[in-house]
């Protein structure tokens, strides 16, 4: 049995077209994969700069207390009135318990 010549082409193209539909179908499902994940993945940074800005935040807050708690005025306002010290040149009048 013969195989005529115009036969083979039209197969081998045949199969070159197939071959070329798989490829494209297999490249098309994986880009929409990948942008699916790329959306996620998106959503998920979304969220990370989210709880950084609240981290960063806080950060602030704390350094600011920080601050506060190593201040002078506080200091002095704690000596004052948990310890009751007062500065050498001043008087204190205290109230009476009646």
């Amino acid at each position: 049995m013969r195989i005529r010549k115009g036969h083979r082409k039209k197969s081998g193209m045949s199969i070159i077209v197939i071959t070329v539909l798989v490829m494209f179908t297999i490249i098309t499902y994986k880009k929409i994969d990948l942008d699916n994940r790329c959306s996620l993945l998106k959503e998920e940074k979304a969220q990370y700069e989210k709880q950084l800005d609240k981290l960063n935040e806080e950060k602030d807050s704390l350094e600011s207390y920080k601050e506060y708690v190593y201040s002078d005025d506080n200091i002095e306002r704690i000596a004052r009135e948990r310890l009751g010290l007062v500065y050498p040149d001043e008087i204190v009048f205290e109230a009476e318990d009646d």
